[in-house]
Order: C-alpha cells, then structure tokens, then sequence
C-alpha cells in the first residue's frame, strides 16, 4: 500500500472516530440548555482563533484567490451549513434513529455521484463494502419513535448534500489548499451564515452558563480544528468516495462513547453492528 494511501485512511478512520465522540458532549449540553443551532454556530466560530493560532505557527500564507473563496463559500453555503441544519430538523420529525440511519447512506451518494458526474471507478468491493455497511448502520440506529414523510426527505436530503460536501472539496480548488487553511475560512463562512440564518427567529443562545460553554469549545476544537481537517487530509489522498466509507466508522465510535461516558447498553444487535462495519470498512483497505 502507498504511504499517501495509508495516510488517507488514517486520516480518514480519525477523523470518523472524533465525530463518533462529540454527539456526547452535545448530548450534555443540550441538557445545559444550549441547541441544536447554538452548537452549530459555536461549533465554527470558537474554532476559527484556534486555527489562526496554528496557521500562524505553522507560518501559512492567509492569503486566497478569488477562486477559491468562491469554492469555499459555495461548497460551506450550499452544503455544509445546510446539511447540519435539515439533520437537526429531520430530528423532530422522525427522531434521531432513523433520521441518522438514512443520513448515514451518505456515502452511497458519494460513490454513485461520482460514477455519474466524474467517471470515478465503482468495483464490485466498494458496492459490497457500502451495502455491508449501510446495514450494519441501520442495526445500530435502531428504530424511530415518529414517521413523517417530511422527516425522511429532510435525512435524506441531509445525505445528498453531505455527499456534495465531500466531492466538492475533491473536484474544486479546496483540494490544492492546505486543509487547515480551507478549514479556517469554512468555519468563518458557516460561523457568518448561521448568524445571519438565526437573525429572524433568534435561536442561538448566546448566554450560555461557562460550563456548557468550556464543554462546546472542546466539541468546536475537536471538530472543526481536527475531524473536519482529517476528513479533508483523507479526501485528498484517498478520493471522497473511499473516504466517505471509512467514514462509516462514525456510529461504532459513537456506540463505544455511549457505553463509556453515558453508560449507555449495548445489546446484542448494536454488537452485531459494529461488527459489520468494521468488516465492511476493511473491504476497501484489504
């Protein structure tokens, strides 16, 4: 295997594991009185000074073209905001179990939009690795509580333009920058567009109690100063469409941090699950 292969993949399955962890910090502070949009905008804003600080470190020029700002704004408008927000809101429709199963058939949309829009191969392995694993993630989710058609076509819109999110990066210039760099304006970009989102209905809860604070900047840092970073690394190495599949390790990671901070069950199912997961993530690798 080559050396940029295998830092694709490690990136990629890191960045998977961060993103598995962080639902449990939303989960306390969503009990602390914080939001779904609240950690959305924080979650970008917060991370914008600890990217500038290693930016500055790592002696980055700041400077962009006008391309590439165009890029950024399309691919973060049109896709990344977006989709954080239609999964939130598929969440009161359809509950979270269902809304995620569906959202997770993400990376199905990846492969197949890049065999339909840029000729990317798509071999029986990578169609058994994405069936294995879209399965396995429906076993971990479980069951809704609600079902409403709307709540459906919100997941999987969210799924869509997820998929978007990761082929954008790939085929537009945010694929020569340097990931940290392209994470930092992203994040300004998002911070701007959900502010201006939330003007007329004013959710975002600015007054936070310190604690949910410090707890949401810790969330903010490992996210978008590390797991989205990663994410990039690995779409750059690896293509969107294999990275999208490493990415199905999000639910295992989130099932282990339930079992280990929120001493959450894990019944035999979400076992089973897990298992085909990495069964199927290995697919790929093999």
């Amino acid at each position: 295997m080559k050396r940029e292969t295998k830092i694709g993949i490690s990136c990629a399955v890191c960045s998977a594991l961060i993103f598995g962890f962080t639902p449990v910090l939303a989960s306390i502070t969503f009990e602390m009185g914080s939001n779904a949009l609240t950690l959305t905008f924080y979650r970008n804003t917060m991370a914008v000074p600890v990217l500038l600080v290693i930016l500055l470190i790592r002696k980055i020029d700041l400077r962009i073209t006008g391309r590439e700002l165009l890029a950024l704004i399309v691919i973060s408008v049109l896709f990344s905001v977006t989709t954080t927000y239609i999964l939130y809101d598929a969440y009161n429709y359809i509950g979270v179990g269902l809304s995620t199963t569906l959202h997770f058939l993400y990376p199905m949309f990846t492969v197949v939009f890049g065999f339909l829009l840029f000729k990317r191969k798509l071999g029986k392995e990578k169609i058994i690795a994405l069936i294995l694993a879209t399965i396995g993630v429906a076993m971990a989710t479980g069951n809704s509580d609600m079902f409403a058609a709307k709540g459906i076509l919100l997941a999987l819109l969210s799924a869509v333009t997820y998929a978007g999110y990761l082929l954008g990066i790939e085929q537009t210039s945010i694929q020569k920058m340097d990931s940290m760099k392209a994470m930092f304006y992203m994040c300004i970009i998002n911070g701007i567009t959900v502010f201006l989102f939330d003007l007329p209905s004013g959710n975002v809860v600015y007054g936070l109690d310190p604690k949910v604070m410090f707890y949401t900047f810790i969330l903010a840092v490992l996210n978008s100063s590390f797991a989205y970073v990663l994410l990039i690394i690995g779409i750059k190495k690896i293509g969107a469409g294999n990275a999208s599949i490493f990415s199905m390790l999000e639910p295992v990671s989130g099932v282990a941090a339930g079992v280990i901070f929120l001493q959450e069950k894990l019944p035999v199912m979400k076992l089973v699950s897990c298992i085909m997961i990495l069964g199927a993530v290995m697919i790929p690798i093999l």
